[in-house]
């Protein structure tokens, strides 16, 4: 600015005082040229599209910055152990990550640079150990080695997965997760660092505004009034507006120039260092002393307020305000204009006055799979005598005709029956079905074993229906998951009521005598059920012997026996086992 002044008044001083009246009029004919051709520049264009990438990129690099919080909270929510070794995995992890910021910002900060100089200076401030710098250095590779803190990590924490420190994988995955987004963010400096801003751009904008502000020196100088130049009517010795330009526009470039780099030595720039001090204290806290630890639950002051309020200081009270309902809240709508009206049914049409009224049937299996060989009647589906339809009636035995059916939107009727349609509905109505029994057998030595397995902690209880695991022959206490289906006329077709479809719990000291006989014999134990037979009770059997899991409980974790079970009415045999593996949870 003192450069660009310092030449504004050089020159003008020369126009009013030193030179002659011819040699003022070239002057003036130069100064009308400059200012012509100084609006040719684009420069609000050029130095407005600069400044904005460099302003873009640099708060990109900002948010590139790893921070090693969230990858610390889940070190400590998921490495689990109290004991030294436990510890030590914490705080190795959260060290692998000060490492791994320390030899990034190592590698494109200046300023980290000369804290860190060598390898020697990070073993002695505690980031490294002798045995992790001999085996980095015994690491030969030419493309940088500052992301092998980032493999120690995975392979540290695969093990401590492997030791059962981690419950489960999907934990490992998400703390593996946040380390790649931590390595990804270091890998991002380097990217900054590597691609920078072209500097041919710099190179033309920068030129760009010395070149204008050169020819504005002469172009904005004040002519003398009484020659009549258009623009020139005013005579002033300071050029106000002409600073104020120079102002803006050199120091927009200045602050690009500075923003463009982040990672020096400027005031402006990235504290680097501190964030390395940061983080290394706050990672250590996180996994070591804050571990699993929190304050002692109490209820707050607001337990039994159903809408809360934070309190108001005097010198913000007035700042309070309504909440926010929706800018048509309190829009006025007209009573007449309110009223509904009567909306005509709109029917679709084929082109011929024609309204469908029919309902939908199955498309022709002709356009879904060509050269598939139709029906006799294939624009009609059929109703068997259970009423169920059946898409592809008389290809019963072609494979995959089940699957074909379900996919063209017709149902089976090996688990729903089809009811009469009523007056005025052009839609079937569809019941339950009782679901279809199958026999199943059971040995004398699998049902020993079975008993075995009860008697552990980790039991998995196999439940079938009208079953029963303990053929010792003594007498245990059961618990029995009654369905009460009440029996029509058919029950295999004949739709079932809901509301008397309950659900029943009892225990009984059964004991089987068939089964004890086949023990004594050596047999096959062989329980059936008719498939079509009909019956109003279906009976699950599970067994409810005392184990170590029911005595004691976990003092963190205690089993609710309040648990409620819902009634989900389905249409095979899932329904039956889901009940007995809730009540085997119980």
């Amino acid at each position: 600015m003192a450069i660009f002044c310092g030449l504004y008044y050089s020159l003008s001083a020369l126009y009013r005082y030193v030179l002659k009246e011819s040699q003022r009029t070239v002057f003036e004919k130069l100064a009308l040229y400059c200012e012509a051709f100084t609006n040719l520049i684009p420069l609000s264009f050029v130095l407005g599209f600069y400044v904005s990438i460099v302003v873009s990129r640099w708060w990109d690099q900002f948010t590139s910055l790893p921070w090693p919080d969230k990858p610390c909270m889940l070190i400590s929510a998921y490495v689990h152990g109290r004991d030294e070794r436990g510890r030590l995995i914490r705080r190795t992890l959260a060290r692998y990550l000060s490492l791994l910021s320390v030899l990034s910002f190592q590698a494109v900060s200046t300023a980290v640079k000369k804290r860190f100089p060598t390898l020697d200076h990070v073993e002695e401030a505690g980031l490294m150990t002798k045995e992790e710098r001999t085996v980095y250095e015994e690491i030969s590779v030419v493309h940088g080695k500052w992301w092998i803190p980032a493999q120690w990590f995975t392979a540290l924490a695969t093990r401590a997965r492997k030791e059962g420190r981690i419950k489960d994988d999907v934990l490992l995955s998400d703390l593996l997760n946040e380390l790649h987004i931590f390595r990804g963010n270091c890998g991002m400096l380097f990217s900054f660092d590597w691609i920078s801003i072209p500097l041919v751009y710099t190179q033309v904008v920068t030129l760009a505004i010395y070149t204008y502000f050169m020819a504005s020196v002469m172009g904005r100088q004040y002519l003398n009034p009484d020659k009549g130049y258009p623009g020139y009517e005013v005579d002033l010795y300071i050029p106000i507006f002409t600073v104020l330009q120079f102002f803006f526009y050199m120091g927009w470039l200045k602050v690009a120039e500075q923003l463009i780099n982040p990672f020096g030595e400027d005031d402006d720039d990235f504290e680097l260092n501190w964030c390395l001090d940061r983080n290394l204290v706050i990672s250590f806290l996180i996994v070591d002393e804050m571990c699993q630890r929190h304050p002692r639950l109490v209820k707050d002051q607001y337990w039994d307020e159903l809408e809360p309020q934070l309190p108001y200081t005097r010198s913000s009270a007035a700042l309070r305000t309504q909440p926010h309902l929706g800018s048509a809240v309190n829009l006025d709508i007209n009573l007449e204009e309110a009223e509904f009206v009567p909306m005509e049914t709109i029917m679709e049409d084929d082109g011929e006055e024609n309204t469908y009224s029919s309902p939908p049937v199955s498309p022709n299996t002709e356009l879904l799979y060509p050269g598939f060989p139709q029906p006799d009647k294939p624009t009609t589906p059929s109703v068997d005598e259970t009423g169920s339809q059946s898409g592809l009636k008389g290809f019963s035995d072609f494979p995959g005709s089940k699957f074909l059916n379900m996919l063209i939107g017709h149902s089976s009727s090996e688990n729903v029956a089809q009811t009469p349609k009523k007056e005025g509905s052009i839609m079937p109505t569809f019941t339950l079905k009782t679901p279809s029994r199958k026999s199943h057998t059971s040995s004398q030595s699998e049902n020993m074993k079975n008993q075995q397995n009860v008697e552990k902690d980790d039991q998995e209880l196999d439940t079938m229906p009208q079953m029963t695991h303990d053929v010792t022959g003594t007498s245990v206490q059961q618990s029995s998951l009654i369905i009460d289906i009440p029996a029509g006329e058919n029950n295999s077709d004949g739709p079932i009521d809901q509301s008397e479809f309950s659900v029943k719990t009892s225990k009984d000291t059964e004991t089987t005598e068939t089964v004890e006989n086949c023990k004594e014999e050596n047999k096959v134990v062989t329980f059936e059920e008719e498939q079509n037979q009909p019956t109003k009770d279906v009976v699950v059997e599970i067994d409810s012997s005392d184990s170590p899991t029911d005595q004691v409980r976990s003092p963190y974790e205690p089993i609710l026996s309040d648990e409620s079970l819902v009634v989900y009415v389905e249409s095979n045999q899932s329904t039956v086992s889901s009940y007995a593996e809730l009540l085997g949870k119980q």
